[in-house]
């Protein structure tokens, strides 16, 4: 026979069997998904960076070891040039070019003057020559003027004289006057024929001198607008110099800039990840974008970065859909022992809250979705480790 406490256990799994669906019914059951990750910064300036030579050159003495903490600006390594004497020749060349610079912009500034007084020349001799033009434009006037006085004094003299002629000749008046008078009436009305004739020469000559006043004063503008012409040339010229020297010195402050790379620094603060170059055997040669070392920088905010499979990312897609809001997410990292129960994340014991801040809009390429996990404690056990542990 079966003993009683055989029955007895057959009843009571029976039981437990019918019931079991009813009490799952009532559990807080959740749908999980796993997936694993690194801590990673958020901001992209805060992930690892790469430190390549600026320069080529030979290792000359690094100031840090793996694992050293830098501040922005430390000093991280020495690169010594191939040439020794680089330095102080750079600087002579720079103290020549900026000799010369000083030169140029003062003989740009002369020119400058110079163009300033051909410009004051032009005008004082336009005024000059227009102040000419006009006085032999009046020389003219006067010229025809003097011109119908001597015509007037013409006419008056040789009606004079055949009057005198008259009385002279004309025998019923008796000769009363004699023939001096008559000479001499001749004589007035000759001459003033003759001041005629010199009043006619005297306004043709005043005429020309007036054409040549007026062509003064085009040959006056035309030859100060040359020497303007000239001088803005000479001007554009030293202009074009200095612009040259400006030039050469850009040049000779970028291989400065490039020789000062030489020293190179931390470019945020951080921890010393790895030297890639050393200094055996003299110090190894480096050319130019060639990696040096690599640093972790502090990071301000850190995240968690999961891949998700693609199967699973749509679970998550949807509960932020239907809550509209991120969920909430057990972390377990390691170092740190803990207990996970799938599916009842409450009972998990040594984790650590975080919630989801970003899913990747597309894959990786192999199905796989990125997202990334920001801190979120519900109580204070929830809060992670320090940056220099994880």
């Amino acid at each position: 026979a079966t003993p009683a406490v055989a029955r007895h256990m057959g009843r009571l799994l029976l039981a437990l069997f019918l019931l079991m669906p009813v009490a799952l019914a009532y559990l807080p059951w959740q749908q999980t998904v796993r997936a694993r990750g690194q801590v990673i910064a958020y901001a992209p300036t805060e992930r690892k960076q790469t430190i390549t030579a600026r320069v080529s050159g030979q290792i000359g003495r690094w100031r840090v070891v793996e694992g050293s903490k830098v501040k922005t600006g430390d000093v991280l390594v020495d690169i010594n040039d191939n040439d020794p004497e680089l330095a102080n020749r750079l600087e002579a060349q720079k103290q020549f070019l900026l000799n010369r610079r000083k030169a140029a912009e003062e003989e740009v500034a002369e020119q400058a003057k110079a163009v300033d007084a051909q410009a004051r020349a032009l005008d004082a001799a336009v005024k000059a020559a227009k102040a000419n033009r006009e006085a032999s434009s009046m020389l003219v006037d006067v010229a025809k003027q003097a011109r119908a006085n001597t015509n007037f004094a013409s006419d008056f003299e040789n009606q004079r004289f055949q009057m005198y002629e008259k009385l002279y000749q004309d025998k019923r008046f008796g000769g009363l006057e004699s023939a001096l008078n008559r000479d001499e009436a001749k004589m007035r009305a000759d001459r003033a024929t003759t001041e005629v004739k010199r009043a006619d020469a005297e306004i043709k000559r005043s005429e020309a001198s007036f054409v040549t006043s007026d062509s003064m004063v085009l040959q006056a503008e035309a030859t100060g607008l040359s020497n303007i012409a000239t001088a803005r040339r000479d001007q554009r010229r030293a202009e074009q110099n200095l612009f040259s020297i400006e030039r050469d010195i850009q040049e000779l402050d970028n291989r400065i800039e490039r020789f000062k790379a030489r020293i190179v620094t931390s470019p945020c603060d951080g921890t010393v990840f790895r030297i890639s170059a050393n200094v055996a055997q003299g110090g190894q040669y480096v050319k130019e974008d060639e990696e040096l070392a690599v640093i972790v920088p502090d990071s301000a905010e850190r995240v968690v970065e999961l891949m998700v499979d693609g199967v699973d990312a749509p679970i998550i897609a949807a509960f932020m859909e239907q809550t509209g809001e991120a969920p909430h997410v057990r972390l377990q990292f390691e170092g740190w022992p803990a207990i996970q129960f799938t599916g009842w994340p409450s009972l998990a014991t040594g984790t650590f809250g975080g919630k989801i801040k970003q899913i990747d809009a597309t894959d990786d390429g192999n199905g796989r979705f990125r997202v990334l996990i920001e801190q979120s404690a519900l109580e204070p056990a929830d809060i992670w480790p320090a940056g220099d542990r994880l």
